[in-house]
């Protein structure tokens, strides 16, 4: 099983950075983990037919990083919470069926565009608060890397 995370924003804090570079190294020895970074779209204006432009174009750029026949996860905000076990448990039974690939999407401020959540057989949250996307990127890798020490009875999930 192999996770491949594209994330709209670039950079980040040093203490997010070292969160990131920390959760990416422990789950890498577990499964090859890698991070897409898309720039995001300069927002100049705020109305939402702009914002829906950009967001058309930040789309575009993400589904030129997705291999073909990989499965697709969005992290949307309206997606059903799952507790760290079931997670854990969706995980190995997508390994199981024989997906090799996981794409996890985060989207930027704007969140994604329809066209990436519509058809989607499994969906992610953190629950209904908004998020920094530069810290959803530490939540996602914590939680594959809790997910893969369950999977492996490695004594880290208490």
């Amino acid at each position: 099983m192999k996770f491949r995370i594209i994330t709209v924003g670039r950079g980040a804090a040093k203490p997010i950075k070292a969160m990131v570079d920390d959760y990416t190294k422990r789950l890498q020895r577990m499964a090859p983990t890698t991070i897409i970074e898309i720039a995001e779209e300069r927002r100049t204006q705020a109305s939402s037919s702009n914002v829906e432009q950009l967001l058309i174009k930040e789309a575009a750029r993400i589904k030129d990083k997705i291999p073909q026949g990989t499965l697709v996860v969005p992290l949307a905000i309206t997606a059903p919470v799952v507790s760290s076990t079931d997670f854990a448990k969706k995980i190995a039974q997508k390994r199981d069926s024989g997906e090799g690939e996981i794409c996890f999407i985060i989207g930027g401020p704007d969140g994604l565009h329809k066209s990436l959540l519509n058809n989607t057989p499994w969906q992610l949250s953190f629950g209904p608060m908004t998020f920094p996307h530069m810290l959803v990127r530490v939540m996602l890798l914590e939680q594959l890397y809790r997910a893969m020490t369950i999977l492996e009875r490695v004594p880290y999930h208490r």
